[in-house]
């Protein structure tokens, strides 16, 4: 990932995009709605040269950005988790360039929990 633009949607105070910055050489950017994370973000990891973090709506962070200039959209409970999911997925296609990278966790349920386990049993 040396070099690589990776944007971290939903970055909370910064530490998932900090390890690839630290320890893969990307390129980092990081998107977030609440002041108080992106605060707590540049605290945090200010001091990083090829990190940065920004105050933005995710979807229409990503729709500013030139298309294939992404190598990675990262959202660890993130955006994807607290928004509607197709405005990120659009413009996150858009941005990303050809074989990029979207990674993405989100919280499941209780009840899937739950049904999973049983069936396991």
């Amino acid at each position: 990932m040396c070099g690589s633009l990776v944007v971290e949607l939903g970055c909370g105070s910064g530490h998932n995009l900090a390890h690839l910055v630290v320890h893969a050489g990307a390129v980092g950017i990081g998107v977030d709605h609440d002041p108080h994370k992106i605060d707590r973000a540049r605290a945090l990891y200010g001091h990083l040269d090829r990190l940065s973090f920004v105050r933005a709506d995710a979807a229409e962070y990503l729709r500013n950005l030139p298309p294939h200039s992404v190598t990675a959209c990262l959202s660890i409970f993130g955006a994807f988790s607290f928004s509607d999911p197709r405005p990120l997925l659009i413009a996150s296609a858009a941005t990303l360039r050809p074989g990029g990278l979207l990674l993405m966790t989100i919280r499941a349920d209780d009840r899937h929990d739950r049904v999973t386990l049983l069936k396991r049993r």
